[in-house]
This record gives C-alpha cells, sequence and structure tokens, in this order.
C-alpha cells in the first residue's frame, strides 16, 4: 500500500491526532524565521506568500493563514483535503491535490513562495527521488526564502510507507542546491510516543540582489576566471533570462528550450566588443594561432543592437 493509500483508509484517526496539537507549538521552534504580519511589532512585513506540502487536516496552513499569510496547501489524500476544506475554511487557503517528487500542479501555478513548510512529509519520499524532489521545491523557492523541513524518526507500520531520513541527507541536498541551513532542532514526539522523534530544519536560500538564477547568476555574471566557452554561455542565458524571459518554453519536467537564433544574438552582443578591443580569452590565445571565437568573416560582420 502507498503512503497515501494508508492515509486515505486511516483518515479519521490522522486527522485526529492531527488537531489534537496546536500548529504554534508544534512549531515554535520556527518562531523569529517566519513573521507574524498581524501585530504591532511586524508592520513593516508584508504577507507572505506560503506552500504548505502535505498540509493533512489543514492545521498548519490555518495557522499561517492567521498569521496573515496567503497559503498553498498540498494534500494527495482526498478524504484528509476535503476534510481539511470543511475543518479550516478561510479565503486564504488555496487547496491542492498534488504531490512530491515532481508537485505538477503547483508549478504550473507559475508562483514563487516566500516560505515552504514541509512538516512530517519527507519521510514519506522514496530515497531515489529525494534529489529530484529537493530540487522541485528550491525551484518553487524565492531568492531569501524560507523552507522547513521536519524529519520524524523512529518505528511505524510497515504499511505507511515510512524511510528512514537523516537531516546530514538535508545538508548535503541543500549544498548541492546553493541553499544554507539556518537552524537545526532536535525535539521530542508531540504526541508522547517514545519510540519516535524528530529533527527540524530550516533552510534559505540566498538573494544576492538579482532576482533572477540566484545561485549561479553571481558566480555567471562576476566571476573573475578567463572566460572558457561554458561560461560564455551560460552569460549569454542569464542574460536572456532577465530580458526575454518569455522566449523560453517548457519541453518536459527537466528541460526548457530557447531560441538558437536569440543565444547567438547574445552572445554576439556580449563577446564581439571584447574581440574588437583585442581582449582575448587569455593572453596566449591571441592572434591567428591562437584559440579565437570566430574567424575572418565575423570581423567583417556590423554589430548591430537587438531590436
Amino acid at each position: 500500500m502507498s503512503s497515501i493509500g494508508w492515509y486515505e483508509q486511516n483518515a479519521a484517526s490522522v486527522i485526529l491526532a492531527y488537531e489534537s496539537l496546536q500548529a504554534e507549538v508544534v512549531h515554535r521552534w520556527l518562531f523569529g524565521l517566519i513573521p507574524n504580519c498581524l501585530t504591532k511589532e511586524s508592520t513593516s512585513h508584508r504577507p507572505s506568500l506560503v506552500l504548505d506540502v502535505g498540509a493533512g487536516s489543514g492545521r498548519d496552513a490555518a495557522w499561517l493563514a492567521s498569521l496573515g499569510h496567503e497559503v498553498v496547501a498540498v494534500e494527495p489524500a482526498a478524504a484528509i483535503r476535503e476534510e481539511g476544506q470543511r475543518l479550516h475554511s478561510n479565503a486564504n487557503i488555496r487547496w491542492m491535490d498534488d504531490r512530491l517528487p515532481v508537485l505538477q500542479n503547483v508549478h504550473r501555478l507559475g508562483m514563487a513562495f516566500d516560505f515552504i513548510l514541509l512538516s512530517a512529509v519527507w519521510m514519506h519520499v522514496p530515497p531515489a527521488e529525494r534529489s529530484r524532489a529537493f530540487r522541485k521545491l528550491i525551484t518553487l523557492l524565492k531568492p531569501g526564502g524560507l523552507l522547513a523541513i521536519t524529519l520524524r524518526h523512529g518505528t511505524a507500520a510497515a504499511d505507511r510507507g515510512i524511510y528512514e531520513v537523516t537531516w546530514e541527507e538535508i545538508e548535503r541536498l541543500a549544498r548541492d542546491r546553493g541553499a544554507t541551513i539556518v537552524r537545526k532542532v532536535e525535539d521530542d514526539d508531540r504526541l508522547g510516543r517514545s519510540d519516535v522523534s524528530w529533527t527540524h530544519v530550516a533552510l534559505t536560500l540566498p538573494d544576492d540582489g538579482t532576482g533572477a538564477l540566484p545561485l549561479l547568476r553571481h558566480i555567471i555574471l562576476n566571476d573573475s576566471k578567463s572566460s572558457i566557452y561554458k561560461l560564455a554561455l551560460l552569460r549569454t542565458i542569464c542574460r536572456m533570462a532577465d530580458s526575454t524571459a518569455g522566449t523560453a518554453h517548457h519541453l518536459d519536467d527537466e528541460s526548457v528550450s530557447v531560441p538558437l537564433g536569440l543565444a547567438a544574438l547574445y552572445w554576439i552582443r556580449l563577446f564581439k566588443p571584447l574581440l574588437q578591443a583585442d581582449l582575448p580569452q587569455t593572453p596566449t590565445n591571441r592572434g591567428a594561432q591562437g584559440l579565437g571565437f570566430a574567424g575572418e568573416g565575423f570581423d567583417r560582420a556590423p554589430l548591430r543592437d537587438a531590436p
């Protein structure tokens, strides 16, 4: 049985357990990281756009909405999602049927989130799918945004679809995606189960101030190394992302396409001035015998501004 099937069959007891706990107690470890937009002390904070993945009965979504945030609550188990909508009817909560590792319906919204919460969810993601799931989550996070993951340790029913988790895995995935761990808290089980414990991990995606490609763009555009072809292409793509983002077309889960002619145009605009100024890739790449970008025909071509 899949974990979703288990939750469907045990919806009543699961909802009763969730609702027996107060979200502000369960997530006290997040205090100071997420703002309360309704307090006098937080008048400078704007409401955040929040994604609650595996929202369950809506307990946490309702709490976040009560703080003044707009919440997208994702729950794949229909029986739990429908009861959550009944229990926590709130105009600031938008319910959706979706699931990891892809979150396909969420990605179709075209939104980026200030805060993403995965409470008691990660242990249901098969280890082979976690790298992809983490990448999808990071893609949905705004630069400067916060991702909170709670990790369950301990025994569970064999048919519940629970896998072993470690905080070291989260640390590795975060490092691979340029995210930074800002808080790690060990905690006992709030339902009093002696054989269950939790590790809470909060990560942030650094904002370099550019708003586009927050991890790579700063390196690509500002790195002082001598330019190489791969780096030059990445720089070109970054310029396209800044100026003509609408020309990219989604192909599948892993890739997008951009017009080759447009890439060529941006490449020329970026690098022809360097050639005209006799600035080679490296000092030894000057002249006919050195590594160059183009030949005589390129030198005769006029440089025209893009429309």
